[in-house]
């Protein structure tokens, strides 16, 4: 018979129990390790790597080597919690989202897991979700959303290449001219900002409603430069990047799987927008001679 348990004053409160990482596919054993965590969905390969400089990651009770590789029966530790990784047969499968953030929602997926982002309505997965160039709090609208590292490092190297569509609530005096001028606007450091196109739809009083379409341009730049000549932007709305689109059959507060057709025509996209173009001496080089 097991003993009764103790009662009474003399017995201390029950500490506190650490939450549990949850256990997640993984990469191949010839894998790295930083690759095997960021395919797991437990942090970026940066944020693994500034883990193992700052001494918070571990494996089998000592720090590893940067570039280090994973072993099946490795005893891995994060801040002394253990970090459970099995192997797989297969690959990890990458899961992506579409998320209809609403503006002011906290997007904080730092420590989530398969509950911490109950509040956003987010489904369970094994490891947590990554944004993929989320947008500031204040505003709204596209987000992308995995729980696959590696497959977030390929697209946040190369989505800065893409046209994003914005749109914007504006509250204020606003004209033809200032649309204009705009469109040729440049940044706080005189640089131009790359405003593709602006189409405004003014509405009654005070309130217009502006298109706008960038390239490599952060939405808190367009805030500033509309503040700086007197108009409110009330709200702003992230609508497309690239080609994935924010249709009108997603609510606000709501996600659903990015189609497999979408996340193709999203990695072809960037890898042909960062593809590197040969100037014209090493084109002209390479031209056959011209026959006499």
């Amino acid at each position: 018979m097991r003993p009764p348990r103790a009662s009474g004053p003399g017995r201390g409160p029950r500490s506190p129990r650490a939450p549990r990482l949850p256990k997640v596919e993984a990469a191949p054993a010839t894998d790295r390790l930083q690759k095997v965590l960021a395919a797991a969905g437990i942090g970026s390969r940066r944020e693994v790597e500034r883990w193992i400089r700052e001494a918070r990651l571990q494996v089998n009770g000592a720090v590893p080597e940067l570039g280090a590789k994973w072993q099946p029966r490795d005893r891995i530790t994060l801040d002394g919690r253990p970090v459970r990784v099995h192997a797989a047969p297969e690959a990890h499968a990458a899961h992506v989202l579409l998320f209809h953030r609403s503006p002011g929602e906290t997007l904080d997926l730092k420590a989530a897991t398969s509950r911490a982002a109950e509040h956003l309505q987010l489904p369970r997965v094994s490891g947590r979700w990554l944004a993929v160039q989320p947008m500031p709090p204040v505003d709204g609208g596209l987000e992308i959303l995995t729980d696959d590292g590696s497959w977030a490092h390929r697209v946040s190297r190369g989505v800065h290449a893409l046209t994003v569509d914005y749109v914007l609530r504006c509250r204020g005096p606003l004209k033809d001219l200032l649309v204009e001028e705009f469109r040729a606007a440049l940044d706080c450091e005189g640089e131009a900002m790359n405003i593709i196109e602006a189409r405004a739809q003014y509405g009654e009083g005070f309130n217009h409603w502006l298109n706008v379409t960038v390239r490599a341009t952060r939405s808190a730049l367009v805030r500033h430069w509309w503040g700086a000549r007197g108009i409110i932007v009330s709200r702003l709305m992230r609508t497309r990047m690239g080609p994935v689109h924010l249709g009108r059959d997603l609510p606000r507060g709501h996600s659903r799987a990015m189609l497999a057709a979408e996340r193709h025509a999203l990695l072809n996209e960037i890898d042909a927008a960062i593809a590197p173009v040969p100037d014209q001496e090493n084109a002209a080089e390479t031209m056959p001679p011209k026959r006499a």
